[in-house]
């Protein structure tokens, strides 16, 4: 009996997984509707924010229609030192990427979706994984935030944990409150 209810649980989460990969376009707005981005072959502007993205997760490639390969995961000192080298060549043409706040991440999260909670059409073929922001938390030399792209959720997460980065240029957009500022 309890094979028999263990099986069922493992079976109802796997149906789950397939449900959670949808969008809920009847029962909520987009907040990431694609006529808010502009796309630039390897890049995309958002024309709210002013933002401009990498379209594929660093480790992914654009193949003209989709990102393909799977997503770098590098702890955040690596994602951090991966910024300066991304710059020194030239990516999308252009040399002042760097690591986004969490309220930049945020921004283009899309809460329609689920796994990845994102806007697939701007951004396809986007992973549903932890993404690094630049942000370390407060009176700690071990933490900095990161967004999940799988449920949509910020954390301080140990800096020595695999993430995937997305790099972003422009802004600035949002500024942190005076009492964040170093």
């Amino acid at each position: 009996m309890l094979k028999q209810m263990l099986a069922f649980v493992i079976v109802s989460l796997l149906s789950f997984h397939s449900w959670a990969e949808t969008c809920r376009t009847d029962s909520l707005a987009a907040s990431t509707p694609t006529s808010r981005f502009s796309t630039e072959g390897v890049t995309v502007t958002d024309n709210d924010t002013t933002l401009s993205w990498m379209r594929c997760a660093i480790g992914q490639s654009w193949d003209g229609e989709t990102c393909s390969g799977n997503a770098q995961k590098l702890d955040w000192q690596q994602a951090m030192a991966l910024v300066a080298e991304t710059n020194s060549q030239g990516f999308g043409g252009h040399s002042d990427w760097r690591m986004p706040m969490v309220p930049e991440l945020a921004s283009i999260v899309e809460r329609q979706c689920f796994n990845p909670r994102m806007n697939s059409v701007v951004f396809p073929g986007a992973p549903s994984e932890i993404f690094w922001s630049s942000m370390e938390k407060m009176g700690s030399t071990i933490f900095a935030y990161t967004l999940d792209f799988g449920g949509g959720q910020a954390v301080a997460s140990d800096k020595s944990q695999l993430g995937a980065i997305r790099l972003v240029r422009g802004g600035p957009w949002w500024q942190p409150p005076v009492a964040m500022q170093r």
